[in-house]
């Protein structure tokens, strides 16, 4: 890669990174509830369905009781919800809502944004 493609490439990326930080309808998010969201879309993506116990165990380096905090918050925010498993009533799911899904959307666009320039 030549210089000047290393160069555009990073400011793509800054850029891509300026974009991150206005979410649809005012959304922040810190670090770890990014990281949350981006490890529930990766399993999400290969349709697997993630308990609230699995979840508080996704992010390493992070206690299970700090991922729940985060979760607790991200539902706030309206992005994700738990939804009762239909077979074992004590067991519940975390789940994007369509808030959550719009969020993917959007940093899906942001992505081929990023990507398509030069």
């Amino acid at each position: 890669m030549s210089p000047k493609q290393s160069a555009n490439a990073f400011v793509r990326f800054v850029n891509l990174m300026r974009a991150i930080s206005v979410l649809p309808a005012g959304v922040t998010l810190d670090p770890q509830e990014e990281r949350l969201m981006q490890e529930l879309a990766v399993r999400w993506g290969r349709d697997e369905r993630i308990t609230v116990l699995a979840a508080m165990n996704m992010l390493p380096g992070a206690s299970p009781s700090t991922v729940q905090r985060r979760m607790k918050t991200l539902r706030a925010k309206g992005l994700i919800a738990f939804a009762p498993d239909p077979t074992d009533a004590r067991v519940r799911h975390v789940v994007a809502t369509p808030e959550g899904q719009a969020y993917f959307a959007h940093m899906s666009e942001l992505m081929h944004q990023a990507v398509g320039r030069s």
